[in-house]
């Protein structure tokens, strides 16, 4: 018989060998080509459902094997909308107001929310391979137990989508999926 941690051990080994892939296919794009990536699905973002009932955007600052965030940063800004950026508080993930001169934390009336997700991988049933920290998930499980209204948006390059990501039962499914050629959505 198998254990539970035989299972959990397998499935961390699954997710660990995935974002090596991953981050192989990543360190093959050229940098240009996230800044194209990131204009392209900045150009998308406005056309996605529910866009004008977002009270505020919550979005990461990219890193170099991200797809760049700063075009969607703008298109946010143009709409008007707040944007809040997170920062790493010991184990918790904290949103604040940007511009940075603005310290406002997120509150309870920035809701309804678009939270625009990274994610080393992605599938096309929306499941989700982070860095294998959980900032997100617990981030997520935290609005959940408030009942905030948000969708999860995930978004990365074509070249991170994937057949399948594992998924342990605490890891966020996206509602929706953004890339540089267009966005997928979970359909209930």
């Amino acid at each position: 018989m198998t254990s539970t941690t035989e299972i959990k051990t397998d499935l961390t080994i699954i997710k660990q060998e995935l974002r090596e892939a991953v981050k192989s296919r990543l360190a093959a794009v050229l940098p240009h080509k996230f800044t194209a990536a990131g204009k392209a699905a900045a150009l998308l973002l406005p056309s996605i459902p529910g866009w004008d009932r977002f009270r505020s955007v919550l979005l990461f600052s990219s890193m170099k094997d991200e797809i760049d965030t700063r075009p969607i940063m703008e298109t946010v800004h143009n709409a008007g909308k707040p944007l809040f950026i997170p920062t790493v508080t010991g184990e918790t993930l904290v949103f604040y107001r940007e511009p940075t001169a603005d310290t406002a934390a997120l509150a309870a009336e920035d809701f309804p929310a678009l939270v625009i997700t990274p994610g080393l991988a992605f599938d096309r049933t929306m499941n989700r391979l982070g860095r294998g920290r959980s900032f997100y998930d617990r981030f997520f499980a935290s609005l959940d137990a408030v009942q905030r209204d948000y969708t999860a948006m995930g978004i990365c390059m074509d070249c991170q989508l994937v057949d399948e990501v594992p998924a342990d039962p605490w890891d966020k499914k996206m509602d929706m999926l953004l890339t540089e050629s267009g966005f997928n959505m979970i359909t209930y």
